[in-house]
C-alpha cells in the first residue's frame, strides 16, 4: 500500500465513528419525537398501544447503544462510554417505570433524557 492510500484509509476510518454517534443521535431524536407525540395526545384513543410501541422502540434503541458500547463500535473516550452505559441503564429504569405506572409526567423524564443524550452525541460528533 502506498503512503497516500494509507493516509486516505486512516482518514476514512476516522470519519466512520462519528457517523455512528450521529446515527444514534438521529435515532434518539426520532424516539423523543415519538414519545412527545404520545405525551401530547395522552387522552387520545389508542394511547395504550402507542405508548407500548414507543416504549418498546425506546428499549430497543437503548439496548442497541449498550450493544454498541459492548462491541466498541461507538468510538468514544472511556469515560464517555462509561457515562453512556450508566445513562442507558437509567433509561431502562425510566422505561420500566413508564410501562408500570404510565403517565404523561413519567414520560417527561424519559423524553428529557433522550433529547439531552441526542444533543450530546451531536455535539460530540461536531467536536470529533
Amino acid at each position: 500500500m502506498n503512503p497516500e492510500q494509507f493516509d486516505i484509509d486512516r482518514a476514512q476510518n476516522g470519519i466512520r465513528p462519528a457517523c455512528g454517534t450521529l446515527s444514534e443521535a438521529i435515532r434518539l431524536d426520532d424516539m423523543a419525537v415519538q414519545l412527545m407525540t404520545v405525551q401530547r395526545y395522552w387522552n387520545a384513543p389508542g394511547r395504550e398501544s402507542q405508548l407500548a410501541s414507543a416504549l418498546a422502540e425506546s428499549r430497543s434503541i437503548w439496548g442497541d447503544i449498550q450493544a454498541a458500547l459492548a462491541t466498541g463500535s461507538l468510538p468514544l473516550p472511556a469515560d464517555v462510554q462509561h457515562n453512556l452505559l450508566i445513562l442507558s441503564v437509567y433509561a431502562e429504569s425510566k422505561i420500566g417505570s413508564c410501562a408500570t405506572a404510565p403517565s404523561a409526567e413519567a414520560l417527561s423524564g424519559l423524553i428529557a433524557l433522550t433529547r439531552t443524550l441526542a444533543g450530546s452525541l451531536r455535539e460530540w460528533r461536531a467536536a470529533a
